[in-house]
C-alpha cells in the first residue's frame, strides 16, 4: 500500500513562450493557475510552451501549491511570479482564489514538438489549462531527454 503513495503524477501544463522561457531560466519559479491542480509535494510537472513554440520545453518538480488569496499572493511572492502588477491584477480580477505551482529543479530540454508526441500517441492534445499524462510512453520520451547526454 505504501508503493501506491509513492507513484509520481506528471503534471503537463501550458505556459505562454514568454513565461516558459521565464521559468527556464529561473527569473520565474511559481506559475500561476486558477484552479488547484490535484498534486501533491514531489510531483512531476511538463512545461509545454503554447502556440507558436508547440514544444514541450522543461521538466521540474512540484516543491509546493500555495493556495491564498491574489492580495497575499503578491504581497508575499510577487518577485517569484514572472509577471507585472498590471498583468496580475487583470487575470485574478473578480477572483478570490490564487493558486501557485512553485516549481523546483527545473531542467530546460532540446524541445519535444507537438509533432513528435503524437508519433507517440496520435491522439495526444496539448492541455488548455493543464492535465495529468498517464501515457507511459509519452512520459518516458520527456524522461529520456533529462538523461545526461555521453561524448
Amino acid at each position: 500500500m505504501g508503493k501506491l503513495n509513492s507513484i509520481k503524477k506528471y503534471l503537463f501544463i501550458s505556459v505562454k513562450p514568454e513565461f516558459a522561457e521565464k521559468i527556464l531560466t529561473k527569473e520565474k519559479s511559481i506559475e500561476l493557475r486558477k484552479i488547484k491542480p490535484h498534486v501533491k509535494v514531489g510531483d512531476y510537472i511538463i512545461i509545454y510552451a503554447s502556440s507558436p513554440i508547440k514544444s514541450v520545453v522543461g521538466f521540474g518538480v512540484i516543491r509546493q501549491i500555495i493556495e491564498t488569496t491574489p492580495e497575499k499572493m503578491w504581497n508575499e511572492f510577487s518577485d517569484s511570479l514572472g509577471i507585472d502588477k498590471l498583468r496580475y491584477d487583470n487575470y485574478y480580477k473578480g477572483k478570490e482564489k490564487a493558486i501557485g505551482i512553485d516549481i523546483e529543479g527545473i531542467k530546460k530540454l532540446s524541445p519535444v514538438t507537438l509533432d513528435n508526441l503524437r508519433t507517440i500517441d496520435s491522439s495526444f492534445h496539448p492541455p488548455q489549462i493543464y492535465r495529468y499524462v498517464s501515457n507511459v510512453d509519452i512520459c518516458k520520451t520527456i524522461s529520456e531527454f533529462l538523461q545526461p547526454r555521453k561524448g
